[in-house]
């Protein structure tokens, strides 16, 4: 004899909430994890070798995420060989922000949605900490579909599913470099300001900073945010012209990790480094974001 639906609605009900919340939890474990770790640094007092060791991490994995993750793989600003991909993809994945088609996948539906119903990391729509940090444990599964371009490639699917490799390799450096101290500082320490820092465009910069472009959301350009993030606080410049591998478009605007591809592209490890397309550089009159919707509303 079946249950009566009254019964059978609320248990459903429950089950779904209790797996929501085991799904949420499971997600947000190692980010809590990582962050308690921090109280080793009660143990293992700061000297001038793990300093080091923590600012050289940071420096590195930041770069891996804004000229890796976000430029080439997310936007396909520039081009490079195979094996050159595979050193993005690796060192981008010990910054604890999963594997490059994960990265990816989110950031292009982000552009695609941006501000509006879909985008996963609105502080518009849902709230700045959710922006910030929320949406990480709570958004669901992973469309794979907008990153065929990527899939193709079974090395990045590989780094995808085992997203933990690398930073387990990046840790056990650490640790060989500079025993526990080395882990606590160059890992811990350097992991948390790098998550945080990338975490900051997404919500800090649509909140804080100027307007150069009437874009139709509200992502501001932050020159402290640019420096921080090796030039990704330019936010406004970047959803006005997405595709370009250069963001901070005037002599003042640094651009940190723009100046490293032309580097590269110098050396020829890459190459079709995208350029503003026309009209980018002169700056349009943009009204606040505030003001646009009261004209919609009109």
């Amino acid at each position: 004899m079946r249950p009566p639906a009254l019964v059978l609605q609320p248990c459903a009900v429950v089950v779904t909430s209790l797996t929501r919340a085991a799904r949420i939890a499971y997600r947000a474990a190692p980010f809590a994890a990582v962050h308690a770790a921090c109280v080793f640094v009660v143990w293992c007092p700061p000297t001038r070798g793990l300093v080091a060791l923590a600012v050289a991490g940071y420096v590195m994995r930041m770069w891996a995420v804004t000229a890796g993750y976000h430029r080439y793989f997310a936007h396909r600003a520039y081009k490079t060989s195979r094996a050159f991909q595979l050193v993005l993809a690796i060192l981008g994945g010990t910054a604890l922000q999963q594997g490059p088609l994960w990265w990816a996948s989110w950031h292009r539906r982000h552009h695609k949605y941006a501000d509006r119903p879909g985008d996963p990391h609105s502080p518009e729509l849902d709230g700045f900490w959710h922006a910030h940090v929320g949406w990480i444990f709570t958004h669901g599964p992973v469309d794979l579909s907008n990153v065929k371009d990527l899939a193709r490639y079974r090395e990045l699917r590989w780094l995808d599913r085992h997203s933990y490799v690398p930073v387990v390799a990046y840790a056990l450096v650490c640790l060989a470099i500079a025993g526990p101290a080395g882990v606590v500082w160059g890992f811990v320490v350097s992991s948390i300001f790098v998550v945080h820092a990338t975490l900051l465009i997404n919500s800090l910069a649509h909140r804080w900073g100027t307007r150069r472009f009437d874009t139709a959301d509200t992502s501001r350009n932050n020159a402290l945010l640019a420096v921080v993030t090796f030039g990704e606080g330019w936010h406004n410049n970047h959803h006005h012209d997405m595709t370009s591998a250069r963001q901070g478009l005037r002599w003042w605007e640094v651009d940190v990790s723009y100046y490293t591809l032309q580097l590269l592209a110098w050396l020829g490890v890459v190459w079709d480094v995208r350029r503003p397309v026309s009209g980018s550089s002169p700056p349009r009159a943009a009204r606040a974001p505030d003001a646009r919707r009261a004209a919609a509303r009109s």
